[in-house]
């Protein structure tokens, strides 16, 4: 029997005893801050706390774990302001201003970073499902239709974002990180293939989503950079986790659906597709091979 839904079920126990010893002590600072209405106080609480941990010269990886959870939480009530702001403003047809509407993506920016962090460290032993019941632990939102519909959104697009990337460097592409002012202007990352192309990138959870970015860069912007939807719903459900336990095994059918997902919107040619294509089939077989003769190896793989 392999042990590998042990040690995920461990680092789920763990997982949620960090959580939980975080938000506790965040709650305490909070109150001392504002007795009447702690919840004001969080944004504030979490400055605190991280201030505090920062000045430790060799940071255990227990303090990083800590520092990340108070990330995430002061993050998150920041996320519920900025969510509230768009509401209101729309809901009175009203537009933001240019600086509240940069505040605004800015919040969401680092929300997502601080998802993003969580997802790293823990998304082989957590579920979407687990993240949704964390944050709304700490400040509900479950019972708010509007509010758990763009956190739902929020948390797959991040999750999303980090699938590509394990699909990108299956598929042997150079793949760096959009900088701050690039993210601010649509960018996710910027992949470079065998030939030397570099392609901007704007990785969406959804294709109604990629098309709609993709006809407005054409229309106002044109700078290059191409929206795209790597997988299929099918494909996310099929990966039960955040991220997945085995990220070559269980990525190499979701990297050839990304592939083509590729071809299609231009970023490789036709010569570029199939070099991938015929390497991604061959590891495929290669896998599956093992799977069947395990003597070859001397186990199998392992597949959650």
């Amino acid at each position: 029997m392999s042990t590998l839904p042990i040690v995920q079920l461990r680092r789920r126990q763990d997982f949620w005893q960090k959580s939980q010893e975080t938000a506790r002590e965040l709650r305490r600072e909070a109150h001392t801050i504002d007795p009447e209405r702690p919840q004001r106080g969080i944004g504030q609480a979490a400055h605190n706390l991280l201030q505090l941990m920062q000045q430790v010269e060799h940071p255990t990886t227990e303090i990083n774990q800590q520092q990340e959870f108070y990330k995430l939480y002061g993050t998150y009530r920041d996320w519920i302001a900025a969510v509230t702001a768009e509401k209101t403003a729309r809901d009175s047809n009203r537009r933001l201003s240019p600086k509240d509407h940069e505040k605004i993506v800015s919040v969401h920016s680092s929300f997502n970073d601080s998802l993003r962090e969580i997802f790293n460290r823990w998304g082989t032993a957590i579920t979407p499902a687990d993240t949704m019941q964390l944050l709304n632990n700490f400040i509900p939102i479950a019972d708010k239709p509007h509010y758990r519909k763009k956190m739902e959104t929020s948390i797959k697009g991040v999750r999303t974002e980090l699938l590509a990337e394990l699909a990108l460097e299956n598929m042997g592409f150079k793949v760096v990180r959009a900088t701050t002012e690039q993210d601010k202007r649509g960018i996710d990352y910027l992949i470079t293939d065998s030939q030397g192309k570099q392609t901007a990138v704007d990785i969406k959870s959804s294709r109604f989503k990629a098309n709609k970015t993709n006809d407005r860069n054409a229309k106002y912007y044109n700078d290059g950079t191409i929206a795209i939807c790597p997988f299929s719903p099918e494909t996310l459900e099929s990966i039960h986790t955040v991220l997945p336990a085995d990220p070559y095994g269980q990525m190499l059918g979701p990297s050839k659906e990304m592939l083509k997902n590729l071809s299609d919107s231009g970023v490789v040619d036709n010569d570029e597709y199939d070099r991938i294509k015929d390497k991604l089939e061959e590891q495929i077989a290669d896998m599956h091979e093992r799977n069947s003769n395990p003597t070859r190896t001397g186990k199998k793989l392992t597949h959650v």
